[in-house]
């Protein structure tokens, strides 16, 4: 929550689930097929298997799945107009993701209206920093856009967006399509509903505007 005049100067997204439609990967299969447990996170799981051999084969499977859903991912509702208009005002643009740059570029094949050079910065799986949720990524971003990292805003679908831009210090929005636990906070600036909410606050901080408390946008 903020009730602070606001500076936005760049726009940090997400990929999966965010630009794209959600459920493109489906999780649970990619979770019972490389045996990870349900609760942990795909990345940090192989992280923690005991061999070098064990780590290959199944950051190979995650690839192969990785791969299909790009290939079936489809532009989420909104996202091109959205990305066009905040090119107009100038912003910078960006997308951070713990995918793969491939599979990222392979995704960004199936919009029409927008390409991998609509964005200024992409933090991968390729990039060396730490992935979400770790706010490394977001600080690396605001350094290579020559920001300060509260001029920017990330936007995410999961809590790892969230947790990360906290991290880092940034402004926070949450694209919520009613599926988090309960039991889960999301501490977000904003909360969305819709990709178009993120035109109304990009609008707050064009070049000052005074926020509202982080209540829904509809």
């Amino acid at each position: 929550m903020i009730n602070k005049s606001i500076c936005i100067n760049a726009v940090l997204f997400d990929f999966d689930g965010t630009l794209t439609k959600p459920g493109a990967l489906n999780f649970s299969l990619l979770k019972n097929t490389i045996g990870c447990p349900s609760h942990l996170p795909v990345l940090e799981f192989i992280d923690s298997l005991p061999t070098s051999l064990g780590k290959e084969e199944t950051t190979s499977l995650l690839e192969r799945f990785e791969t299909e859903a790009a290939k079936n991912s489809e532009p989420n509702d909104g996202a091109e107009y959205l990305i066009r208009y905040l090119r107009s005002k100038a912003l910078g643009m960006g997308i951070i993701t713990r995918n793969r740059l491939s599979s990222i570029k392979r995704a960004l094949q199936n919009f029409k209206n927008i390409t991998i050079s609509c964005f200024d910065i992409i933090i991968s799986r390729n990039t060396p920093v730490k992935p979400k949720p770790s706010g490394d990524g977001i600080r690396l971003a605001a350094q290579k856009l020559n920001l300060d990292v509260k001029e920017i805003l990330m936007v995410g679908d999961y809590i790892f967006d969230i947790q990360a831009g906290k991290s880092a210090g940034c402004l926070t929005a949450f694209l919520d399509y009613g599926t988090a636990s309960r039991d889960v906070k999301i501490d977000s600036d904003f909360t969305i509903f819709h990709l178009e909410g993120i035109k109304k606050i990009a609008d707050l901080g064009l070049p000052l505007g005074e926020s509202k408390p982080a209540t829904p946008l509809k």
